[in-house]
């Protein structure tokens, strides 16, 4: 594999360059799947009651510890999110919210070094939402002070069974050991004292929900980005899945994967006339100067192989080689295999009419009117046992053979041709062009027709890369008829 074939930076932005439809494609996608979600599952409005939680100590105003570091911040977001929080919220609303569906809406946040507990609850209305979370808020509240209030209360008991039972000691006991007993007393009185004073109060709201925004989870704008950023991915993924698994011809990567070289040219325009005009003939005289620098100002013989897939074979060696003798070159075109269609059609392009010189040949030679430096030459048709190929017959080589000086030949085979004529015709040329077609010539041809170029020694300028929806004829049909009744003199060289 070349350095243009290698994996790097510049070959995931051509590949990202090359499937940019895909990419959009499958963004689109995402974004109308996503929008179609929302449209169809409703979102849960979310509203949220604030409460400042009571940390329930012996010595609330004890500044050596603050109140946040006696709070568990984890063991508080359970115990809101409780079940017996919810069922007491659900009879507190009169079980408009089950105590499931509380459980299954509610979220909880604490501060950080705080003893703020913001209690939510999603639901479909923010009536509902509102309701949900102030009951949520005022049931948590409530069991964080029931709780506190059986603990403490048990440890009252405790300790007033304990003062009891010294109160009976100390009527029973010697003067002598009453002085400790009284102590005791007097430490557990103290202690049911202390805890007599203690607040058992849970919390309370400081910011109810009507108080508070209500937000929609999840937010539908924030849901149209997720699908579109997902579908970009995807696009993504799939745009580098098509590219590896593409096997037709899109543009000059493709061809150099193929090892058929550069694209010397490329037939962009839907409609094709001869002679060419406009932007295909700035391309085809940028072609033949390729040529010309490339072969020292002699072309000599050159095959082209026209791998298009189409109705009628292109018109590539047509465009050259009219090019070719508008600038002065002598050239014999060497049409193999054509339709008489395709003939008659050239004839009227061209003003094409049969040579006296070469009358008596094996082939049908034309030369044009228009263009006096160009023969167009068809070799006749064999039986197929007769000659040494169907398409490269005796008299296409004896003429490469007998080539004059200076004369360049262009020896143009249809896309029917088999493997054996494309070998003949590469061998009896100096060069070669191959012809592709945008998006239906594979790959693998134009690797196999490189190969076979390389087998017989005949080197390869490159490939010329044609519209999918090319018509070589089209526009020539008129110039055809405008012609047609015309007779034109035969001009011999």
């Amino acid at each position: 594999m070349n350095e243009k074939n290698s994996i790097g930076l510049g070959y995931y932005l051509f590949v990202l360059r090359r499937q940019w439809m895909t990419i959009l494609g499958m963004a689109v996608i995402g974004l109308v799947a996503m929008g179609g979600y929302v449209a169809l599952v409703p979102g849960k409005i979310l509203a949220s009651t604030v409460v400042n939680v009571n940390v329930i100590v012996a010595d609330p105003f004890n500044p050596s510890r603050p109140a946040s570091g006696l709070l568990d911040a984890a063991t508080e977001s359970k115990l809101a999110s409780s079940y017996v929080v919810a069922a007491n919220a659900a009879r507190a609303l009169d079980n408009t919210e089950t105590a499931v569906q509380l459980r299954d809406g509610v979220s909880v946040t604490t501060g950080l070094n705080a003893t703020i507990v913001t209690i939510s609850y999603a639901s479909t209305t923010a009536d509902r939402a509102r309701s949900g979370a102030d009951a949520l808020a005022k049931s948590y509240i409530d069991y964080r002070q029931s709780q506190a209030e059986a603990t403490k209360k048990k440890m009252i008991g405790n300790l007033e069974d304990q003062l009891g039972t010294l109160n009976k000691s100390l009527a029973t006991t010697q003067a002598a050991d009453k002085s400790a007993l009284n102590t005791r007393i007097s430490n557990v009185e103290f202690q049911i004292n202390q805890l007599t004073a203690i607040d058992t109060t849970g919390g309370s709201v400081i910011s109810p929900a009507a108080q508070n925004p209500v937000t929609t989870q999840p937010q539908p704008s924030l849901l149209l980005v997720s699908g579109l950023l997902v579908g970009m991915v995807l696009g993504i993924i799939l745009a580098f899945i098509l590219n590896s698994l593409a096997r037709r011809v899109r543009d000059g990567h493709d061809v150099d994967i193929a090892g058929a070289g550069p694209v010397v040219m490329a037939l962009d325009s839907p409609n094709g006339s001869l002679p060419p005009q406009g932007k295909e003939l700035a391309a085809y005289r940028s072609l033949r100067e390729r040529l010309l620098a490339a072969t020292g100002n002699d072309i000599g013989v050159l095959t082209v192989i026209d791998e298009t897939i189409a109705w009628a074979a292109s018109d590539v060696g047509q465009g050259l080689a009219v090019v070719l003798a508008q600038s002065g070159h002598d050239v014999d075109l060497v049409l193999m295999g054509t339709s008489a269609s395709k003939q008659m059609q050239l004839r009227g392009q061209l003003k094409l009419a049969p040579s006296v010189v070469d009358a008596e040949e094996d082939s049908a030679v034309m030369v044009s009117a228009l263009i006096p430096r160009l023969r167009v030459i068809y070799p006749l048709g064999t039986d197929g046992a007769a000659d040494t190929d169907d398409f490269v017959t005796d008299d296409v080589r004896r003429r490469v053979d007998e080539r004059l000086p200076g004369v360049t030949t262009i020896l143009v085979l249809p896309p029917k041709a088999a493997a054996s004529s494309r070998l003949a015709a590469a061998r009896l040329a100096q060069s070669a062009l191959l012809v592709a077609q945008h998006r239906r010539t594979r790959i693998a041809v134009l690797s196999e027709r490189a190969q076979e170029l390389a087998d017989v020694d005949t080197p390869l300028h490159g490939v010329v890369l044609v519209r999918a929806t090319r018509e070589s004829g089209a526009g020539a049909r008129a110039t055809s008829a405008a012609h047609s009744k015309a007779d034109p003199q035969p001009v011999s060289r």
